[in-house]
């Protein structure tokens, strides 16, 4: 025990016993004396504050009035006043070493407890406690706060004591700023901050007043700068203060106003040129988190408007830093949903105000805040492209409207061109401003000078073919280089010295190092704590001048930044710093992402999208600088099987998508007023190297493997397909084989619905599931006005198929019950259309069997009942008889037909992918169902009042349809394999009875079946369907009148006479005629000359084709020997009869060499061969009289006979008719035409290659070398005037030679 402590022992037992008041006082004086002789103050001072603590209620106060003396100077109270400040100021100066010390602040207010004591009793002097407190330049901020609590010295008044130091201001300001990355949470120094506010911003009238509240608002601006230079200077952290618990809201907005202005007033140091070039770099997802969080502060106290006059107020009066402006801004249009609106506003009426006054500050101001919402992306902005067009370019609303506002605006885009990146040139470019009358001009000049400019930055004006070109082999370049510097520090590494190339090229390739080299390697990072080798190198480059001072002080800074930006990737786990790679960073995003979504409001999503667009483009390795504004949007091309995806798109696409099935997983309740969806889309939108990846990730999972995904990947499937109009309003282009088959073309939804699988009875469980998902989303998420374009007609329909599949066969199927709790708006929606016949045929023939629920025939039980019951009891009630069901029936005709055309039916043997499909190995079946069902429907066919028959006007209707030759082929061929299942009679009528109309049949054979000649004759398959429809006829005169009016149908009977002999021998049983039996005895003919050569049975009087034909046919037959001897024996006949005939053999050889895969072309080509050795002269016949045949032979084979007939000249030397004089000029007619054929084709049906088309060139040049001096002189002049002028100048060499 301590004397003292003794002391006060003694004293309380005299206290209880006899001490009287005098006695007391005495003692008391004694115990002073005692204190004041052998001990020392500042211990007597500091027992007396630990025992304050621990002592009773009655030593307390015996301690109080121990130190309580009065004012005499003997007692030595003014020594003991400097040991009680100087020993607070120790302990608090102890404070600020040892952090967050408790036992330190609990000594203080002890300290202070006695200190007050002191000053309530008046034993000290008030105003020499005020300057022991205040010679230091500025007190700790906690001792402040104990003093002002303890109301030994409030704020006030120490800001008032200090008034005239020159520097308090700044110190105590630097105080506050050191404190608050340690007391920033702890309520004592927010009070602090809050006295501070109140005393700055509340009204004061005398003078002492007025100066305290200059000084707090002083120091409170010093700190906020401060606070700004910290975070966007030095890039450093500063923890976020809220006053919102202490301070009212009111004077709480004041002070943020004013923070506002300071900052954006703050260092007014750059330019509006710098601004230009560097505001992308201000985008928020750029920003360092801790200057966001201070922002967002700010803008979560004030409204929207209050925010935006604040922002109008600091541009109209002050001077302003760039940086923070447009940074702020940033972060307000990000984190303020209403705020973008308030902006693009404001916008307006600077561009309105500026180009009628001609205010350039308005308008650079109204550019670079268009500019940098445009920065931030189209999920909170419109593109800059997109804007630029909704300003300027509607009459009605443009603030251009006339000369002097247009000239004022094409005055500041030419004094911006200099400034400006070519994405903002080529946006001004490609969507112009309107232009008033007379102001063209102007346009056409900055145009002009724009293309200069980007002329000038190497940057085509045409898409972004050439600018991601451009991108690739910059990338190329750059790893180029990038591989230069590792062998470099690798160099550097073994030797220590810098190697000789590096210093070559600072020297000799100045612009390459300066330019390209020290670009890739100063590219900022997050920079190890021990400096590797790269930091090495460059070190060692720097002491030897080899990169500039400025280059290597912004490098530091922006690797200082980039590590500032790389916290938010890093975790604390067992006191070590794991930092995350670049995919780990962006699941991070995702999952945090996913907390704000089911966690936080909107604006808080909006943040994260901001931040997730910078991630993904970290992760794709999208260059900085470069900007996603699209000009124009090209049609989005997927090939489906042969994609030129990375492995890391397809790795982000599956993070993406993960996400997603998270988000629909837990049942996220959706409504009007949740927009992450449309935000998180719309980044998506400008991540263009994901679309492809994304799309054709949803195309296979949905085609491929639908049917064994899991619920909630159903789900996130219907949510994706829900929000894809948010990414993309391009056409898409769908190649789902190697090119071989038919490209799907349209909206990429509608196409998914198009494509929908439901073959079996699981793909119609997942298709109809994925629809419901499909539709809840809709639903929830869109109005009501939206839904026919979301909802389209093929949605609906298959929709509506699937639901009534369900219902007919699977009416307990749970899938039914969702359907059931829809919205009646929705449901209105899906089915405001009936399905159609067709659409329900077309769905039921994707069919497939075996089936994992339904069986075959079950399935045609099903068929048969909706088409007789259903669909047909419908259309008879309508007409009034089951007998007129033409409109069935052709719906049915028309779905058998497209089938036939598909793929799917008749895979291409060339494509692996289709012919590996399993669903073409069992379509056949059901296609086969419904075309006897079709048999069924036309059975009911009667006979009518009808121009022409049922079957007639159907191939009729369906060749309007098609506009090629080629797809008209194809169509014809398809139409032949579905009606060789019907009786051929309904060609020419609907019953063998009744009276015929046949012109459009004989239009039919005449125009349209001719597509299939690929030689001059129908195939012999077609031919004797005609043929059997002909036999079915019942009345004799159709049968005349269809071979007279159908020559090539005539000629192709005989051509064929091995397989149409006996059935026309029938028709001539059954319709006796001289026609027909002139045609008998030319097939008898034939058929007799296959073993022995007869002479043509020229006292015929039938068509001269139909004898060539006979001949023709006898080739056929493979009676090749004898042909020739005919030929050889009757070919040099004198008879104009026997001419004619040959003449007409030889056109039908010709027409036979133009398939050259024809099982008869090398025996043509040996008849045509000795027809012309025997008669030379009918060469010139075919070269100049083939027209003749117009009226028999198909306009497709005619075209292709000259091309033909040259190229067969061209195979065949030395031979007798080269040396006739009409060689040559038959030669070059048959060029002419050629010439005139090529002229007439379309592009895509272009018969003749350019290496063809040399070899005949070559031919006929050869024709000119070897002619004689006659066959030259025989060549016209109208025959040279029209075969070109490289034939003319053949020509007049070839006379100069013979000369």
């Amino acid at each position: 025990m301590s004397a003292f402590q003794e002391i006060i022992g003694s004293v309380s037992r005299q206290k209880e016993e006899v001490l009287s008041q005098e006695s007391r006082d005495e003692l008391k004086d004694a115990v002073l004396q005692l204190v004041s002789y052998h001990y020392d103050n500042t211990v007597a001072v500091s027992e007396v504050t630990d025992l304050l603590a621990s002592s009773s209620h009655e030593i307390k106060g015996v301690l109080k009035s121990c130190i309580s003396v009065d004012n005499n100077p003997e007692t030595g109270s003014l020594h003991m006043l400097e040991d009680c400040v100087s020993a607070v100021l120790k302990l608090a100066k102890d404070m600020q070493s040892q952090n967050h010390n408790t036992d330190i602040k609990e000594k203080i207010i002890k300290q202070v407890l006695v200190i007050q004591e002191v000053v309530d009793r008046q034993a000290f002097n008030r105003p020499r406690l005020l300057n022991l407190l205040c010679n230091e330049m500025t007190l700790p901020v906690y001792l402040i706060w104990v003093l002002n609590k303890e109301a030994i010295m409030a704020l006030n008044t120490y800001i008032s004591f200090k008034n005239s130091s020159l520097d308090f201001a700044k110190a105590f300001a630097n105080e506050l700023f050191n404190s608050i990355s340690l007391y920033n949470e702890e309520s004592w120094f927010l009070e602090i901050l809050t006295q501070l506010v109140q005393s700055s911003l509340t009204v004061q009238k005398n003078t002492d007043s007025l100066n305290v509240k200059k000084i707090s608002k002083h120091i409170l601006e010093l700190l906020n700068q401060k606070i700004l230079d910290e975070l966007s200077l030095n890039g450093g952290i500063v923890k976020v203060l809220d006053l919102t618990k202490f301070c009212p809201m009111e004077m709480l907005k004041q002070y943020y106003q004013g923070l506002i202005s300071l900052w954006l007033a703050h260092r007014p140091v750059l330019k509006v040129a710098e601004a230009l070039k560097q505001q992308k770099d201000w985008i928020f997802s750029k920003l360092s988190p801790s200057l966001t969080q201070w922002y967002k502060q700010c803008l979560v106290t004030l409204e929207p408007l209050e925010v935006l006059e604040q922002i109008k107020f600091v541009m109209d009066s002050q001077e302003v830093n760039w940086q923070t402006v447009l940074s702020f801004l940033s972060t307000a249009v990000v984190c303020v949903p209403q705020f973008s609106d308030l902006v693009q506003d404001y916008i307006v009426s600077l561009l309105n105000e500026g180009l009628v006054s001609c205010n350039l500050e308005n308008l650079v101001i109204a550019f670079l805040f268009a500019r940098q919402g445009c920065y931030e992306g189209p999920h909170v902005f419109s593109s800059y492209p997109d804007w630029f067009q909704s300003v300027f370019s509607e009459a009605s609303s443009t603030p251009a409207a006339n000369r002097k506002t247009f000239a004022c605006l094409m005055k500041f885009l030419t004094d911006m061109v200099p400034f400006e990146s070519s994405s903002h040139l080529k946006a001004h470019i490609v969507r112009p401003p309107f232009v008033p009358l007379k102001c063209r001009e102007l346009l056409t000049d900055y145009i002009l000078l724009a293309k200069t400019r980007l002329a000038d930055l190497k940057q085509p004006l045409d898409g972004a073919l050439e600018e991601d070109q451009d991108i690739e082999s910059r990338k190329k370049m750059n790893e180029q280089i990038e591989d230069d510097i590792q062998k470099a520090v690798v160099l550097y590494q073994s030797s220590k010295k810098i190697p000789s190339s590096i210093m070559e090229a600072s020297i000799f390739r100045k612009p390459y190092y300066v330019g390209k080299f020290l670009p890739v390697l100063l590219k900022p990072r997050a920079l190890p704590d021990i400096p590797d080798l790269r930091m090495k190198f460059i070190d060692a480059l720097k002491q030897v001048d080899k990169i500039p001072s400025t280059l290597y002080t912004n490098y530091l800074k922006a690797c200082k930044a980039e590590s500032a930006r790389l916290l938010e990737g890093v975790f604390l786990e067992e006191d070590m710093d794991l930092e995350l790679s670049e995919e780990e960073q962006l699941q991070f995003c995702l999952d945090e992402l996913l907390k704000v979504i089911l966690d936080s409001p909107n604006n808080k999503v909006v943040e994260q999208c901001s931040l997730l667009r910078e991630k993904l483009k970290m992760v794709l390795h999208i260059e900085e600088n470069r900007v996603e504004m699209y000009t124009s949007e090209p049609a989005t091309v997927l090939n489906v099987n042969a994609a030129n995806i990375s492995p890391l798109q397809i790795k982000v696409v599956d993070q993406l998508l993960e996400f997603l099935a998270c988000a629909c997983q837990r049942d996220i309740e959706m409504s009007t007023a949740v927009s992450w969806p449309q935000d998180l889309f719309s980044v998506l939108q400008e991540v263009a190297e994901l679309h492809n990846a994304i799309f054709i990730r949803i195309w296979k999972l949905i085609m491929e493997q639908g049917r064994d995904l899991d619920h909630h990947h159903i789900r996130t499937l219907g949510f994706c397909l829900a929000h894809t109009e948010h990414m993309t309003s391009r056409e898409t282009t769908v190649q789902v084989c190697q090119g071989f088959c038919p490209v799907l073309q349209g909206n990429f939804t509608h196409l998914v619905w198009q494509e929908l699988p439901i073959s079996t009875s699981s793909w119609k469980k997942f298709s109809f599931r994925l629809m419901l998902e499909y539709i809840d989303f809709v639903s929830n998420i869109r109005k009501a006005d939206v839904f026919p374009f979301l909802l389209p007609n093929v949605f609906c329909d298959k929709f509506q198929f699937l639901h009534g599949f369900f219902k007919d066969l699977h009416p307990d199927d749970q899938v039914l019950c969702s359907f059931g709790q829809l919205s009646k708006e929705i449901k209105s929606a899906v089915s405001r259309n009936q399905l159609a016949f067709r659409d329900w045929v077309q769905f039921e023939m994707e069919t497939t069997f075996p089936d994992d629920i339904l069986s075959f025939a079950d399935w045609q039980v099903h068929v048969h009942s909706t088409v007789f019951n259903s669909y047909l009891l419908e259309e008879s009630l309508a007409n009034g008889s089951i007998k007129d069901n033409r409109k069935i029936i052709g719906e049915l005709f028309t779905q058998l037909l497209q089938q036939e055309m598909s793929p799917k039916l008749y895979p291409s043997s060339e494509c692996k992918d289709c012919s590996s499909k399993e669903v073409h190995a069992h379509t056949e079946e059901t296609h086969l169902y419904f075309i006897s069902v079709l048999q069924t429907l036309i059975s009911y066919l009667m006979p009518g009042k009808r121009v022409a028959s049922w079957l007639a006007e159907q191939i009729q209707d369906e060749m309007v349809r098609r506009e090629s030759n080629l797809e008209k082929e194809f169509c014809i061929q398809a139409i032949f394999r579905i009606i060789s299942w019907f009786p051929a009679f309904r060609l020419f009528a609907d019953s063998p009875s009744a009276p015929s109309a046949l012109d459009l049949p004989c239009q039919i054979i005449n125009q349209n079946f001719t597509c299939l000649c690929r030689c001059g004759y129908f195939p012999a398959r077609e031919t004797i369907y005609m043929l059997q429809g002909l036999s079915q006829l019942e009345n004799a005169g159709d049968v005349d009148s269809v071979l007279l009016r159908c020559p090539l149908l005539s000629l192709s009977l005989v051509v064929h006479t091995q397989f149409t002999r006996n059935l026309i021998a029938e028709i001539y049983k059954k319709h006796t005629n001289p026609g027909l039996e002139d045609m008998l005895k030319i097939t008898d003919w034939v058929e007799r000359s296959r073993t022995t050569p007869a002479p043509l049975p020229g006292e015929l009087d039938v068509n001269v084709s139909m004898r060539s034909a006979a001949l023709l046919s006898l080739l056929h037959t493979r009676s090749l020997t004898s042909l020739m001897e005919i030929i050889r024996k009757q070919a040099r006949s004198s008879e104009d009869r026997q001419d004619r005939v040959f003449e007409g053999f030889a056109v039908l050889l010709v027409a036979e060499l133009i398939e050259v895969k024809s099982q008869f072309y090398e025996e043509a080509e040996q008849a045509l061969e000795n027809l012309l050795l025997s008669k030379p002269e009918l060469l010139s016949y075919l070269a100049s009289n083939m027209g003749e045949w117009e009226s028999v032979l198909p306009q497709n084979v005619l075209h292709q006979m000259p091309y033909t007939l040259i190229k067969f000249l061209s195979r065949r030397k030395n031979t007798s008719w080269q040396s006739s004089l009409t060689y040559l000029s038959s030669v070059l007619l048959l060029h002419k035409k050629v010439v005139h054929c090529m002229d007439q084709q379309v592009p895509s049906e272009n018969l003749i290659q350019m290496n063809d088309w040399i070899d005949v060139i070559g031919f006929v040049k050869g024709c000119f070398n070897s002619a004689t001096k006659a066959q030259l002189k025989n060549v016209t002049k109208e025959l040279l005037s029209d075969c070109g002028a490289d034939i003319v100048l053949m020509y007049k060499q070839a006379i100069a030679r013979e000369q």
